[in-house]
């Protein structure tokens, strides 16, 4: 739907289609990518920002409120990592400096009286430093600066008890300041998934499904390659290709039958030892084999495991394509694979 696959149509796709018309000849021109609820950005290794798909709020940040079926040009940020949200997107550049655009209904990316925010723009903070990541739950945005400080602005009462709002006049801020420096973060629908200098990964927010485990995992911070969460279920990607994955699993989120789990479970992929990448979006996943082979599992209501049917996949499916694939990517109800 909205055209978030840059092939022209805004009707849904039961299997992977080619899209030919993008901004670059080659993946490695590549420099950062993110996909949200509907909604798909591309930066490329010259500072050119590209966008298509649904645009009801200024997700796109090209100015104005109508869906774009093809990749446009955004314009020329220079920037070096990208998020997409819901309805909402921002970018960091080389010079750490944080820019949002698209929705602020929930005072996650300005002051409470601005409703859209059309074009990228930039974005203080609280405190002086450079923004490393920025990771959007459903109704928040999680700010990680290279200090390890993190910010989260926007609805965010699973943080009430512990983490009482900044005193800011323009935005609902919190800042979480008492475990220790962040390495890395990503956000659920109603959790954080944090990963600390202290070697272990800990959970803030609603557990109703595990997604916040039962307590830390232990793990050594420059191991961890990748650290994802969908809405009730998270994840995280070891240098040694292991995956593992925990919460809810309605769905099979967890690449597996069964109930949810409330401990990081490793995910089986048969025939694979070795997984190069993965994403997770609200529902569903996918993985990269070493060998360039793409898994998808979990929810499947619009055949965003590629399946040609709408039926939940349980256990990691391998996806026909006719190359090898360098990178993946879940928006919240789609999938992207990038060939080499």
């Amino acid at each position: 739907n909205y055209g978030l696959f840059g092939v022209g149509c805004s009707s849904e796709q039961q299997t992977p289609q080619s899209v030919a018309d993008v901004p670059f000849r080659e993946v490695r021109e590549l420099r950062c990518f993110a996909a949200g609820g509907g909604h798909t950005l591309l930066g490329l290794n010259d500072g050119r920002l590209y966008g298509c798909g649904w645009n009801n709020r200024g997700q796109l940040g090209m100015d104005h409120t109508q869906n774009v079926t093809r990749f446009g040009q955004i314009g020329e940020y220079g920037f070096v990592s990208l998020a997409a949200g819901w309805d909402v997107s921002a970018g960091i550049n080389e010079q750490g400096e944080l820019f949002v655009w698209g929705s602020n209904v929930w005072q996650q990316i300005a002051e409470s009286k601005v409703k859209l925010v059309l074009q990228p723009q930039k974005l203080s903070l609280p405190c002086n430093g450079r923004v490393q990541k920025v990771s959007f739950g459903l109704q928040y945005m999680a700010v990680l600066m290279e200090s390890g400080l993190l910010w989260v602005l926007g609805k965010s009462k699973f943080l009430d008890r512990h983490y009482p709002l900044v005193g800011a006049n323009h935005q609902m801020v919190r800042c979480v300041d008492d475990k220790g420096p962040v390495i890395d973060v990503a956000s659920g629908e109603n959790h954080l998934v944090l990963l600390l200098a202290t070697n272990r990964i800990v959970c803030l927010g609603i557990n109703k499904h595990g997604q916040c485990m039962d307590e830390p995992w232990p793990i050594v911070a420059k191991d961890l390659l990748k650290l994802e969460s969908g809405w009730t279920h998270s994840g995280f990607l070891t240098r040694s290709g292991e995956v593992r994955l925990w919460g809810r699993n309605n769905h099979g989120q967890l690449g597996r039958p069964g109930e949810a789990s409330s401990k990081p479970i490793r995910l089986e992929i048969p025939g694979v030892k070795e997984v190069s990448d993965i994403s997770l979006g609200s529902e569903h996943g996918v993985a990269l084999s070493i060998s360039g082979h793409v898994y998808c599992w979990g929810w499947n209501e619009h055949s965003n495991c590629g399946t040609a049917n709408t039926e939940s996949v349980t256990t990691p499916k391998c996806v026909e394509l006719p190359e090898p694939v360098s990178k993946v990517l879940c928006g919240a109800g789609y999938t992207l694979a990038f060939i080499r």
